[in-house]
C-alpha cells in the first residue's frame, strides 16, 4: 500500500506539497521565529522558501513519501508542515526517517504539531519499512523538544549539523514503544486517508 499523499486528523488536513504552494512556503519561511528556530545564527535568506519547497516536492518524487502541508480545517490556509523525510542534511542519518514539523507562530501552543506528528508516526509505521523514527531538534528549540516528548520520543544522542556547525538533539521512537505508548498521538485521534 503506498504512503498516503493526504490524510485528515480530528482538526487537520495534511496533504502532499505541490509546486503551486510557493507563496505558502515563502510565507512560512519569512516568519522570523521560524527562521531563528530552524536556522539560528544564520542570516535570513529570502530564497529559502523556494529551495525548501523544491526539496519537499523532490523528496516525494524520489522516495514516495515526504512532508505534508498542514491546514487547520475549515481553512485552506497552509500553516506549516509535518511528516516524514530522510534528513539528507545530516549525512550519517540520511537513510533514517525523521518526523519533522514546523508551524507558523500564530498556531503554536494548540497541539497542532503533536496531532500532525502522531498522524505522521502512524503513517510511517503502517506504510514504511522501519522500526524507528527520529526527530532532529536544535538544542534551543524547547517547543519542539516538548512536542517530541509528548509523542513519546526520547533524547538518544546529539549529532553535528554541518551547515549550522552546531549540535542537534536526536530524539528517537521505536515501533514497539509507539504501539505500547499510552500517549500515542497525545489525544488518541484517528486518521483517515483521502
Amino acid at each position: 500500500m503506498p504512503f498516503p499523499e493526504a490524510i485528515e486528523t480530528e482538526r487537520l488536513s495534511l496533504r502532499r506539497w505541490t509546486r503551486d504552494d510557493g507563496a505558502a512556503m515563502d510565507a512560512i519561511w519569512r516568519e522570523r521565529d521560524i527562521w531563528s528556530a530552524l536556522r539560528p545564527d544564520i542570516p535570513f535568506d529570502p530564497n529559502a522558501g523556494g529551495e525548501m519547497l523544491d526539496r519537499h516536492v523532490r523528496h516525494w518524487d524520489e522516495n514516495g513519501f515526504g512532508l505534508w502541508a498542514v491546514t487547520e480545517r475549515p481553512s485552506e490556509e497552509v500553516i506549516g508542515w509535518v511528516g516524514p523525510s530522510h534528513p539528507a542534511f545530516i549525512p550519517e542519518l540520511a537513510d533514517r526517517i525523521e518526523i519533522g514539523w514546523t508551524l507558523r507562530p500564530a498556531h503554536w501552543g494548540g497541539g497542532i504539531a503533536t496531532e500532525g506528528g502522531a498522524a505522521a508516526i502512524d503513517a510511517v509505521f503502517e506504510h514504511l519499512d522501519t522500526d524507528e523514527v527520529i526527530s532532529l531538534i536544535h538544542q534551543t528549540n524547547a517547543r519542539s523538544m516538548g512536542v517530541a516528548e509528548r509523542l513519546g520520543m526520547r533524547h538518544a544522542r546529539d549529532v553535528l549539523h554541518p551547515e549550522l556547525g552546531e549540535d542537534l538533539r536526536v530524539y528517537a521512537l521505536s515501533r514497539s514503544s509507539w504501539r505500547s505508548s499510552s500517549s500515542r498521538g497525545a489525544s488518541d485521534q484517528s486518521t483517515s486517508s483521502r
